[in-house]
C-alpha cells in the first residue's frame, strides 16, 4: 500500500484574523498557552526540541520542530501515545482579515490498517487526536477573535484534570 493512501487526521478552521496573527499564535508560547498547552520551553523555531506541558493534566511531550516557513507552514514530530507522528500546519490567507488554518497529523500507520496488530489502539488514538485538534482550533478561534477562554482543553476531560 502506498503510504500516501494511509489514513491521517485532518482538521481545519477559518479564523477571522490575518495570517500573520494566526501564525504568531502558533509559534509564540505566550499566545499559544492561552488556548492550548499551558507552558513551552521556547518559541517554535526550525531545529528546536521543545517541551510542551499541559499543566491541567500533569503531562508533557517533547516536540521536534522540523520546518517553519513564516506565515505559511510549520511541521513537527511528537509522540502521542506510543507512536511518533508528524504534524503539519498550513496557514492560508482567506482574505486580508482571515486565515484558513489546516492541521494534518500522519504517521499512525506503516502498512495497511487492516494488517496492523494494533488496529483498535491506533484507531482510538487517531479519533482522540482528531477530536483534540478540533478542540484546539475552536479554542484558538475563540481566543484570537474574541479573547474568550472557553477552557475547552481542560474541560473536555475533567476526570483527567489534576486537582
Amino acid at each position: 500500500m502506498n503510504k500516501q493512501n494511509l489514513p491521517v487526521v485532518k482538521a481545519e478552521m477559518l479564523i477571522r484574523k490575518p495570517v500573520h496573527e494566526v501564525f504568531e499564535a502558533m509559534i509564540n508560547p505566550e499566545i499559544t498557552s492561552k488556548f492550548w498547552f499551558t507552558k513551552s520551553s521556547g518559541r517554535v523555531e526550525p531545529g528546536k526540541t521543545l517541551e510542551w506541558e499541559w499543566g491541567q493534566f500533569g503531562v508533557s511531550d517533547t516536540v521536534d520542530i522540523l520546518e517553519v516557513r513564516t506565515n505559511e507552514y510549520i511541521s513537527l514530530e511528537w509522540k502521542p501515545g506510543d507512536l511518533k507522528t508528524k504534524v503539519e500546519m498550513e496557514f492560508e490567507p482567506h482574505s486580508e482579515t482571515s486565515t484558513l488554518f489546516k492541521v494534518t497529523e500522519s504517521g499512525f500507520w506503516d502498512s495497511a490498517p487492516a494488517e496492523d496488530e494494533k488496529l483498535e489502539e491506533k484507531i482510538n488514538l487517531m479519533l482522540g487526536q482528531n477530536g483534540g485538534w478540533n478542540l484546539v482550533l475552536c479554542n484558538m478561534k475563540a481566543w484570537l477573535e474574541h479573547k474568550l477562554d472557553l477552557n475547552l482543553i481542560a474541560d473536555h476531560n475533567p476526570k483527567a484534570a489534576v486537582k
